[in-house]
Parts: C-alpha cells; sequence; structure tokens
C-alpha cells in the first residue's frame, strides 16, 4: 500500500478515520454500560435469541458450526500467522508489525473484557455446542473482524482489478457477519455480546491501521529527506 498519497487524500483519509474511530468508541462505550446494567439495548437479546432458536433447523445448525470453527481462535491465528509470515519474508516490515499488534490487541481486549464485564451467557440449554467463559465481548466476533479487516486492509488495495477489489471486501463483510450470527445461533452469545465484538474489534483496526499510515508517512517523508 502506498503511503505518498496527495495531501488532500490523505487528509481526508484520516478524517474518516477519526470520524468513524469517534462513533465506534460511543456506540462501544455506550453498549457496555447498557451490558453492565442490562438495559438500553440488551432488550433485543431475548426476543432474537427465542427467534434463532425457534428456527433451528439439520442444515443450518451444521453450516452454523463450521462458520463458527472457521471464524475461531485457531483459525484466526493460522491464517494471522501466515499472513505474517508471507509479509515478513518479503520485506514488508510494518505490514507485518499491523498484523502482530493488530492480534495481540484483540486477544486482550477479548480476555480483558470478558473477566472485566463477567457476563453470564445465554441459557445452557440453549446451547449446541460448549461454552464455559464469559460471554461479553465475543470473542469470534471480534477476532474475525481484526483478523479479516486488517488482512482487507493490507490485501485489497493489491488487487488490480476493481471488480476484485468489491468480491473480497464483500466476501470479508459477510464471512465476519456470518461468523458473529453463527454465535447467535449457536445460543452461545447474546447479540450484544456480537454487536460488543464487532465495534471493538472495528475501533481497534481503526487505531492501529491510522498509527500505520502516520509512521509509514514518517518514515517515507524521512527516507525522502536523505
Amino acid at each position: 500500500m502506498t503511503t505518498n498519497s496527495p495531501p488532500g487524500r490523505s487528509w481526508n483519509l484520516v478524517h474518516t478515520l477519526a470520524v468513524s474511530a469517534a462513533v465506534l468508541a460511543a456506540f462501544a462505550v455506550g453498549l457496555t454500560s447498557n451490558v453492565i446494567g442490562k438495559d438500553g439495548l440488551t432488550a433485543i437479546d431475548t426476543p432474537i435469541a427465542d427467534w434463532a432458536v425457534a428456527h433451528r433447523n439439520g442444515t443450518l445448525t451444521p453450516l452454523a458450526k463450521i462458520v463458527s470453527n472457521l471464524g475461531g481462535t485457531v483459525a484466526m491465528t493460522i491464517l494471522a500467522a501466515v499472513a505474517l509470515v508471507a509479509f515478513a519474508t518479503r520485506g514488508y516490515r510494518r505490514e507485518a508489525a499491523l498484523i502482530v499488534v493488530t492480534g495481540l490487541g484483540a486477544w486482550v481486549l477479548v480476555d480483558g473484557g470478558k473477566n472485566l464485564i463477567a457476563r453470564p451467557r445465554p441459557p445452557i440449554v440453549d446451547h449446541l455446542i460448549v461454552k464455559t467463559n464469559f460471554a461479553y465481548p465475543s470473542g469470534h466476533s471480534l477476532g474475525s473482524i481484526v483478523v479479516i479487516s486488517t488482512l482487507a486492509i493490507l490485501l485489497i488495495p493489491r488487487l488490480r482489478k476493481p471488480a476484485a477489489r468489491w468480491v473480497a471486501a464483500i466476501a470479508a463483510a459477510i464471512f465476519v457477519a456470518a461468523v458473529g450470527l453463527s454465535r447467535i445461533y449457536l445460543g452461545v452469545h447474546w447479540s450484544t455480546d456480537v454487536l460488543g465484538g464487532w465495534s471493538l474489534g472495528a475501533l481497534w483496526v481503526i487505531l492501529c491501521f491510522g498509527a500505520y499510515l502516520y509512521l509509514a508517512q514518517r518514515q517515507d517523508s524521512g527516507a525522502a529527506g536523505h
């Protein structure tokens, strides 16, 4: 990804990232407050969970399990590790560092958030898979949006054809959405757990990407000066 964009274009990107980060931060703080207070947006949790349970069938259940596994810690860690090695061995150290930082940050957000909020999962009678830790935020939702978004940011601009970029972006969005929805369907997360994972994960990626662009611009400017 090039960093020597025209000044106006760079400013527009920075402005967009700043506004997006502010909106996501406000939403994440408000949502977390609702979860702690058991009010506000958490009103959607039980009706959506009941609807998901009522619409389970023999086709969707195995599909949800597959999607959930693909968006889980093991699969996302392997994907991030492969991308890390690919970038590092080709000399793209900034890109490799972005993958490491976003990945480690996602782990801290998930582990720290679950233990700090300590939100119980939906009733165990509705679980289609075994989960014993806390619910908020959804680790699958947060981890998948961080890994997939980071790789999308780094890889999609490298695609030459605009159509290929659009297809890749849409596929990435659908996958992240499917992972989060699968967790609700499987009965191991409330809807607000998933929304929390998405918002926190997206916020973290935006903050890291902003720092990545800033450092890249400084390094490129310094190199040009010499």
